[in-house]
């Protein structure tokens, strides 16, 4: 099933609820658009979160689920699953992240260190969605609390930038 991966862990390491004051359907599509966007982006892990590193640099790549894989959120992935979309709004969207990390040395030359793994699942009912954030492995550089905070942020802006109305934060709450 598009959008849905089967074997999502039970164990949540972070969860967040929000009211969608527009469509879900918007809302699912600039989901998805934000995703892919950041598969482009590398940014300083500080930018991010003014407490992390600033001699570390950070990437993502972001995958949608079908089924029992992930796909990588690229062009054609993105117009697949924007189509679905136009068709029907997704009751669960449930995307895979690697969070790459990079430290800089005196030589401004990148470092690679180890990544983080998660997944991430997106719950709409009514006028509400649910995001759940599970963290597969990885030395987690980047806290739970802060990532799913810069997610949320980065939708917000693209929400803003396509004139909608941005997600409304009602409780976060991590391990």
């Amino acid at each position: 099933m598009l959008g849905r991966y089967e074997n999502f862990p039970e164990v949540i390491h972070g969860r967040a609820q929000f009211t969608c004051p527009g469509s879900i359907r918007e809302v699912q599509q600039v989901i998805l658009r934000s995703f892919h966007r950041l598969n482009r982006q590398i940014r300083r892990l500080d930018a991010m979160a003014s407490h992390l590193s600033p001699q570390c640099k950070v990437g993502f790549e972001f995958g949608t689920a079908e089924d029992t894989v992930f796909t990588y959120l690229d062009d054609e992935e993105l117009d697949r699953f924007t189509k679905r979309l136009s068709k029907k709004e997704l009751p669960i969207m449930d995307f895979f992240c690697a969070v790459h990390y990079h430290a800089v040395n005196k030589e401004d030359k990148r470092v690679p260190l180890k990544f983080d793994y998660h997944l991430i699942r997106c719950i709409f009912r009514g006028k509400s969605m649910e995001l759940w954030v599970s963290h597969q492995r990885g030395p987690q550089h980047f806290p739970f609390q802060d990532f799913i905070t810069f997610m949320i942020r980065h939708i917000n802006e693209e929400l803003s930038n396509e004139q909608l109305k941005p997600l409304d934060l009602e409780y976060l709450r991590t391990l």
